[in-house]
């Protein structure tokens, strides 16, 4: 799922689509070194017309850079 989703240094982001409704988010947190500190996955239901890149970014909104408008 290619969703162009700008993260910050430091987050990796992975989404699979399971299904019509059902999103998996992975965030990989990596320290300055390169070496991963943390591993947070996201189960998330979501309602049809849903904007996926807005749920992903509502969900852990910090692994991404903001939009400037």
């Amino acid at each position: 799922m290619n969703l162009n989703l700008q993260t910050r240094p430091g987050y990796d982001v992975d989404v699979v689509q399971l299904d019509d409704s059902n999103l998996r988010m992975t965030v990989l947190v990596t320290n300055p070194d390169g070496k991963v500190s943390g591993r947070h996955v996201f189960n998330l239901k979501t309602m049809a017309g849903a904007d996926p890149a807005q749920v992903f970014r509502e969900a852990y909104p910090i692994a991404f850079e903001e939009l400037l408008a």
